[in-house]
């Protein structure tokens, strides 16, 4: 089932590969952002760049942003779940800077006693379009698709985190790197083509009663040269395409592209 798509309160922070469906991430209610805020700047434990923050307070009201000498920003959108083990409430929270993209952090919270406290950094993933997906030992991962500019070709990005006896692990399980950035070499830039998701649904499609996958993309085929490869490439002219479903399987670990899917991921790998 497709739902509205999932916005940013940031106003500076532009995800281009944001897409429509169903998403358990959202903006934090001001109440919560309070809590989550007193929480992460308590200085408990280490958050890097956000040590010693505070919250700014504008016209005599506490507000959503935080600051320090080497972070400021808005916290942005949060995803709960139990993530580190069954039956606890805890949370993705993250912090983007008031720049264009979102070089921030995420912080794991878990809630004690009724209150937040921050368990751990999370680094390099940023959970905005996220939805939670059971696996087999009783905890939830999150499932996100998002910008890949942190780490990865620019481009979209579906990644999956979770963590067993405590340790993190961010698996990319698909990219999609824009044509500008594509290896000259490869596949993708010998045909002059990229997909850029636009909506995704999370339907049970093997009937195990557990949600999988499906993420509806645009084709788009450029006219051109090996030129096209190059961020430096002005205006590009679509010539061809469609739409695209890309389908995955989620096993109670990870998720599985199938065939036609497992082959298109196959062609923009050879191009890394």
């Amino acid at each position: 089932m497709l739902r509205p798509l999932f916005t940013l309160a940031l106003a500076g922070v532009s995800l281009a590969s944001a897409v429509s469906g169903p998403s358990e991430s959202r903006v934090p209610r001001a109440q919560e952002a309070d809590a989550v805020i007193r929480a992460v700047c308590s200085g408990k434990v280490d958050l890097g760049r956000l040590n010693g923050c505070k919250q700014m307070v504008y016209g005599g009201r506490a507000s959503e942003s935080i600051g320090n000498a080497k972070f400021g920003g808005v916290l942005s959108a949060v995803l709960e779940g139990a993530f580190t083990a069954p039956g606890q409430r805890e949370m993705l929270a993250t912090f983007c800077p008031e720049t264009e993209g979102c070089p921030g952090e995420t912080v794991l919270l878990r809630q004690v006693r009724g209150q937040w406290q921050p368990v751990s950094l999370v680094p390099n993933f940023l959970p905005f379009q996220c939805l939670t997906y059971p696996r087999k030992n009783g905890t939830q991962a999150a499932v996100c698709l998002g910008d890949s500019g942190r780490r990865d070709a620019i481009g979209s990005a579906l990644e999956i985190a979770s963590w067993t006896g405590g340790k993190l692990k961010v698996e990319t399980v698909a990219l999609f790197p824009y044509l500008s950035y594509a290896n000259p070499k490869s596949e993708q830039c010998r045909g002059r083509w990229d997909y850029q998701p636009h909506a995704w649904s999370d339907r049970d499609r093997n009937a195990d009663r557990v949600p999988d996958l499906s993420i509806i993309a645009t084709l788009d085929i450029y006219k051109g040269g090996p030129e096209l490869c190059s961020p430096a490439t002005p205006e590009r002219l679509s010539v061809g395409g469609g739409r695209r479903d890309l389908t995955f399987v989620w096993t109670g670990e990870t998720l599985r592209p199938t065939g036609t899917t497992a082959a298109t991921l196959e062609k923009y790998a050879g191009g890394r």
